[in-house]
Parts: structure tokens; sequence; C-alpha cells
């Protein structure tokens, strides 16, 4: 059991995580916009393998479910704000470290899209790797803290199996 003390103290690292990882993703989408705004949203190649793009992702992952118009805005927009608020919270009751920092980063990439979801219409994504004409669908950084917080916490129930909560 948690003392007091430690609670505030995990309730706060949580808090300040998810705010950070949200703030950077959030900031990343805007400033990026705006260098394609001035660049026409015209694609910047940055290496060889990697460009940045311009794609406004009005569906769920890989542009599944796009024609949702505005119903789809909203029900993604509430899904993804529910699952976030649920992961912090299961974040904040859990005592294992690992398992907790791999919800925050869930729940952390799902508010960053729903905020896109909410303020723009879709979800802002523009990194695009590729390889010849082989190009991954364009994706974020709230796309990539998910993918890390679910690899995460895969690796902890596959190794650490002991005291889930």
């Amino acid at each position: 059991m948690m003392s007091k003390s430690f609670y505030n103290i995990r309730l706060f690292e949580i808090i300040l995580l998810v705010i950070l990882l949200v703030s950077f993703d959030q900031c990343t989408k805007v400033y990026i916009s705006k260098i394609m705004l001035n660049n026409n949203f015209n694609d910047i190649e940055l290496f060889p393998l990697l460009n940045i793009v311009f794609v406004r992702n009005t569906g769920i992952s890989f542009g599944m479910l796009s024609e949702g118009g505005l119903l789809g805005r909203y029900f993604f927009s509430i899904f993804s704000l529910v699952v976030g608020s649920l992961l912090i919270l299961l974040a904040i009751l859990s005592e294992k470290k690992l398992l907790c920092t791999s919800l925050c980063l869930v729940a952390a990439g799902a508010l960053g899209n729903a905020i896109d979801r909410i303020y723009f219409g879709g979800v802002i994504d523009f990194i695009d790797f590729f390889i010849y004409n082989l190009h991954w669908p364009a994706f974020n950084f709230a796309d990539i803290f998910i993918t890390l917080g679910v690899v995460v916490l895969l690796i902890d129930n596959i190794f650490y199996k002991k005291n889930a909560f």
C-alpha cells in the first residue's frame, strides 16, 4: 500500500509526465504545420529515407474509417479522451514504475491525438519513412508514444508477470 506522501508524489510525476509529452507532441505539430504552410505544403526531404509531409488523418490508424465525418470526429475524440483518462487513473493506481510509465506514454499519445481531432478535425501526421516508393503511413510523436508504451507493456507482461498492479 502506498503512503499518502508517496501517492501525492506519484500523482504529480504522472500528471507532469503526461503534460510534458502532450505539450511536446502539440508543439511539434504546430511547428511542422507552420513550416509546411511556409513551404506551400510541399514535402521536405530530411534524409534519403525520411520526409516531412503534412497529412490530416480524420480516421483511425493508417487512415481507416476516415469517412466518419462529424460523427466520427466527435466519437474518436471522446473515445481518445476517455481512454487517455482511464490510463492515467490506472497509472496512478499502479505501484510498478515500468507499468506506470508505459500507461503514461499511451495516455499522452491518446490525449495528444484527441486534441488534434477536436482542434483540427483530424490528427496531424508529418513523419514519412519510406524505401523507394514504399511509404509507411505518416505518423506523429503521439503515435510514437502509443507504440512505445504498448511495446513496454508487452515487455513488462512477458518478462515481469508478478504484481500486475
